[in-house]
């Protein structure tokens, strides 16, 4: 909606960083991952461009799964 970007899909790109062995790449697009999270640490589906807040439906089980997984790989380096 409106553009506005997707923490999942910044989530999958940082997923590709790590796996190709880009890990500025990858803390980049993760770090932006953390940075809009909503209240109660929730991920949103989207993040409002303007205010860099989670907006939309929190707390998707799917974002919170992939930032998990990431940082299982992040941290088994």
């Amino acid at each position: 909606m409106n553009g506005n970007p997707w923490p999942i899909a910044n989530c999958w790109m940082t997923l590709y960083y790590l796996e190709r062995g880009e890990n500025i790449k990858a803390k980049k697009t993760f770090d932006f991952v953390v940075k809009t999270v909503g209240f109660h640490s929730f991920l949103g589906e989207q993040v409002d461009n303007n205010t860099l807040q989670a907006n939309w439906d929190l707390g998707l089980g799917l974002s919170h799964a992939m930032f998990i997984i990431i940082l299982e790989k992040m941290f088994k380096k």
